[in-house]
């Protein structure tokens, strides 16, 4: 049997769906019960339950040996700080904790904890180390106290491997989690751009690659799981958005200083936290994934077509 926690997220029920398309068994834990219902159809075993919750926990991973761990929260407001490390640091603990020692156990941390870069030519690689300032970073410091304790469980001799996806979009984000920017910008609300950039990733291949990950990965070891052609700067990102939809933006390009200042008079619709991470370099190598376990991302350009595609279908 295997587990995945975080099925009803993004990325963690498109894994799900390709489990059981390879014909895997698949217990799928998760919160959203609408989710759950359409994972059980497609022959998943569905168990409502939270990261917080040990004992349920323990009996959702009894007898898997391989335990994907998708499950966190995203958030980047310093007020989250708390609900950011009890999911994204005590809830790794609470599984490793839980479930069978003897399992496969591939954590799925991000970028974040690796990044971000010092400029675009500062590619995020599995060495890369984080800036001296990344505590600043709520989500970025929940995330590396989570990874540090799969990597800690590694060392202690479990078969703990580690995939860090990049920004991850793709057709099928019902609840917008990762495409509200391209929402927001066809809408003509994110009137503003800055210095920064991110690497997107196509939600199927980040799945493909946690397969890939999980039968040929090495225990102890990260996969950055990214698209080399997927690095753009935002203001290259919303272009391409543009173009593929046919409704370019105007956008004022803004130092990010003081782009930065406005979020904290105007926090709509980009906070101050996420302004934080956009106005830093998000760049990535896939080089040793794609070297080791076999990663292809597709093109970007497809990955793009089909998001906004997705996104302007799903508006109408």
């Amino acid at each position: 049997m295997i587990c995945v926690t975080g099925a009803t997220g993004f990325l963690g029920s498109e894994l799900v769906r390709l489990l059981r398309e390879r014909g895997e068994p698949v217990r799928a834990l998760g919160r959203d019960e609408n989710t759950l219902r359409e994972l059980a159809k497609l022959g998943a075993e569905p168990v409502r339950v939270s990261m917080d919750d040990g004992e349920s926990l323990e009996k959702a991973a009894a007898g898997c040996e391989l335990v994907y761990h998708v499950a966190g929260l995203v958030a980047h407001e310093e007020r989250d700080r708390g609900r950011l490390f009890e999911t994204n640091a005590e809830g790794t603990r609470r599984l490793l904790k839980v479930a069978d020692p003897a399992a496969r156990f591939v954590h799925v941390a991000s970028v974040a904890t690796l990044g971000p870069g010092t400029g675009p030519g500062d590619l995020i690689t599995e060495g890369h180390t984080p800036p001296t300032d990344v505590d600043r970073l709520p989500y970025s410091a929940s995330k590396i106290a989570g990874e540090r304790c799969a990597l800690e469980a590694a060392q202690a001799g479990r078969d703990v491997v580690i995939a860090n996806p990049s920004y991850i979009i793709g057709p099928g984000d019902s609840r917008g989690g990762t495409t509200w920017p391209i929402r927001d910008y066809l809408r003509g609300r994110l009137r503003f751009v800055t210095s920064g950039g991110l690497c997107l990733v196509d939600v199927r291949d980040v799945a493909l690659g946690l397969v890939a990950v999980a039968e040929r990965g090495k225990k102890g070891e990260r996969y950055v799981l990214a698209n080399r052609k997927g690095n753009l700067s935002h203001a290259e990102f919303f272009r391409k958005v543009g173009e593929i939809a046919g409704r370019k933006r105007l956008q004022i390009n803004l130092p990010p200083k003081l782009a930065l200042a406005l979020t904290t008079v105007f926090p709509w619709p980009v906070t101050h936290g996420y302004a934080k991470i956009a106005t830093r370099w998000w760049y990535c190598d896939p080089a040793k994934a794609m070297r080791e376990i076999g990663f292809e991302p597709r093109p970007a350009e497809e990955t793009l077509g089909d998001t906004v595609r997705f996104v302007l279908d799903s508006s109408r």
